[in-house]
């Protein structure tokens, strides 16, 4: 199991090949990004890596970032990806990781609209090698704008599921995901499924399938990344699409590992629960109750949909966006 590197004596220089990086996808967010690389850097300093930056857009705006970043730490490359999809990205940082830095034991994967805490690298490294993780992930806190309505303060946006540190058997989301050299001995390239480029869920199958393989999935508490979510994302329209499409292609997902019967009986049941929730909520004039049980309906009326056939496209459609 990979060990910690220590920081050299002097500061890095384009010979270094450290046994970290940091996989990042980004699509036309480059204020954003250059705010993720702000906050990267004292971590930088603390536990060198090197930095990938997979540009989805192919523009000149992430290059640009990154030669401006390159003066605070020349370890930072920004590389195109023509073919659209979120799986793509990430099989892309992947492939770059093992080219530029052949030795890489760890793989740390955000998205361009976090911002890391003060001591999230090593302590997030710390929880994986102490617990002999291939996979260990953190919370990502959500930043809401001021008057966020009741749907939003109840969403994934606020927050999402938080587990005591040490191993659990699933993750949230490849923001703030560790992956340990071993997961490739497990499962191999490609990590991601190229079939959810377009609907998201390539880290969800990803977990599934290093869980199905023996693999250990650990969660640290106390590695945190802050999300900002714009206003545009946290519509009661937005909400409720990112809820029902999530639920469509995580239905899929279930039923290849579980089978129909399991997934569908799991679906209507939560719908049930969930719709319950909602008049229970109203019924007693507890609007975060009866948000919470709207947005949980929504998942399951995606679920029951994906089942039947509808398809999730989230990442290649404006509204929704998000590499």
């Amino acid at each position: 199991m990979p060990q910690l590197p220590s920081a050299p004596a002097a500061g890095p220089s384009s010979a270094d090949q450290p046994p970290l990086v940091i996989g990042i996808p980004t699509y036309r967010r480059p204020g954003q990004l250059r705010e993720l690389l702000d906050t990267l850097l004292p971590e930088l300093r603390e536990h060198p890596a090197l930095v990938i930056v997979a540009d989805n857009d192919c523009g000149q705006e992430a290059h640009a970032v990154i030669v401006e970043f390159n003066r605070q730490w020349p370890l930072a490359v920004c590389v195109p990806v023509p073919e659209r999809g979120v799986a793509q990205v990430r099989n892309t940082l992947v492939r770059e990781a093992g080219a530029r830095c052949p030795g890489w034991q760890w793989l740390l994967m955000l998205d361009d609209d976090g911002l890391a805490t003060p001591g999230w690298l090593g302590t997030l490294l710390r929880a994986g090698v102490a617990h002999k993780a291939d996979l260990v992930g953190g919370p990502v806190e959500g930043v809401l704008p001021e008057g966020s309505g009741v749907l939003a303060r109840n969403s994934v946006f606020a927050s999402r599921r938080r587990w005591k540190t040490g191993p659990v058997p699933t993750l949230n989301t490849t923001q703030n995901l560790g992956i340990a050299r071993s997961a490739l001995a497990l499962i191999g390239e490609p990590l991601f499924r190229r079939e959810y480029g377009a609907s998201g869920g390539e880290d969800y199958d990803l977990f599934r399938r290093v869980a199905r393989a023996g693999g250990k999935l650990v969660w640290c508490d106390e590695a945190v990344i802050n999300e900002p979510a714009p206003a545009s994302r946290l519509t009661p329209r937005a909400l409720l699409y990112r809820y029902a499409s999530t639920g469509v292609y995580m239905a899929l997902i279930d039923r290849s590992y579980d089978g129909g019967n399991q997934v569908w009986t799991q679906a209507v049941k939560g719908l049930v629960g969930a719709l319950l929730a909602t008049a229970k909520g109203l019924a007693h004039l507890d609007p975060d109750k009866a948000a919470r049980g709207l947005l949980m309906s929504a998942h399951m009326v995606g679920r029951i949909g994906g089942l039947l056939g509808a398809k999730s496209s989230r990442y290649v459609e404006p509204a929704v966006k998000k590499a």
